[in-house]
């Protein structure tokens, strides 16, 4: 899983199949089920999507998948739209393209997460992978109902320490599904586990350490004062963890005896924790 939620890039007729939205070159055709559709765009987050003439969607960035679906009969082509910016992903579209009907336009959902699409049944299901700080969301798209939201999906556990190695150049967040790992931050943390597992989970990094595992992570829009570590000491399976909050005075720290911290995990902490 990667933590780095950004819709990949690839050419149209080139890119990868469902799921692998690719940006359509400015001004290029692509033909549907007798539909012509074009997306155009000027490079400075205005792009187009219009369909026989018609125009259908606008937005900063539009990313169509370039494999066309066939849903009960009837062709669709999935595909993302947002603002083109960082702090959010671009989040999913349907297009229906019935033969000799109008085409039909359904969202983009309203939602951040990054989302791919399969086919199950008649229906287009979207999902995103469940994280420490935000349930895996599941989008159902029906021809004719257009999108509902589904059940979202809990973070869960699901590995043992003997997955420790796989946290090799790991987000922290992949170190959760260690299930102990996971037990240790619920019950130490308490009330403060939604705070540290909300940051724990965004815009980070992690690898293996000489005696362990650490990993850093932050909300995007406020990297420096929304942040999260995890430490974990490999023989003898000890977890660590701080975190800092917007408007706080300091950060916190679990356990908050540091004399109970490795040097290790000491020496990664900001300077005003570790003195």
């Amino acid at each position: 899983m990667s933590i780095f939620r950004s819709v990949g890039l690839g050419l149209i007729l080139g890119g990868p199949g469902l799921g692998g939205f690719a940006p359509v070159l400015a001004d290029e055709t692509l033909t549907v089920a007798g539909h012509e559709i074009v997306i155009s765009g000027d490079a400075l987050g205005e792009a187009t999507l219009q369909v026989d003439g018609e125009t259908l969607h606008e937005n900063g960035a539009i990313y169509l998948d370039p494999e066309v679906q066939d849903i009960g009969g009837l062709a669709v082509v999935t595909g993302a739209a947002g603002s083109g910016g960082n702090a959010c992903n671009a989040a999913p579209f349907v297009l229906a393209l019935p033969e000799g009907a109008a085409p039909q336009f359904f969202g983009p959902v309203d939602s951040c997460a990054y989302l791919l699409p399969h086919v199950e049944a008649e229906t287009l299901i979207f999902t995103s992978d469940p994280l420490p700080g935000y349930p895996g969301e599941v989008w159902v798209w029906t021809p004719g109902k257009g999108f509902a939201a589904g059940e979202a999906v809990g973070f869960a556990g699901s590995e043992g320490w003997e997955a420790f190695d796989s946290l090799a150049g790991a987000h922290p967040a992949d170190a959760l599904k260690i299930t102990p790992v996971l037990d240790a931050l619920e019950a130490g943390l308490g009330a403060d586990y939604p705070v540290f597992a909300e940051r724990i989970s965004d815009l980070g990094s992690g690898d293996l350490t000489a005696e362990g595992y650490l990993g850093r992570a932050c909300l995007k829009a406020t990297c420096d004062d929304d942040w999260a570590l995890l430490y974990l000491q490999r023989e003898s399976q000890a977890v660590f963890a701080a975190w800092a909050v917007t408007g706080t005075a300091e950060m916190k720290l679990w356990p908050a005896d540091k004399a109970t911290w490795p040097a290790e995990a000491l020496a990664a902490l900001p300077a005003p924790v570790a003195e």
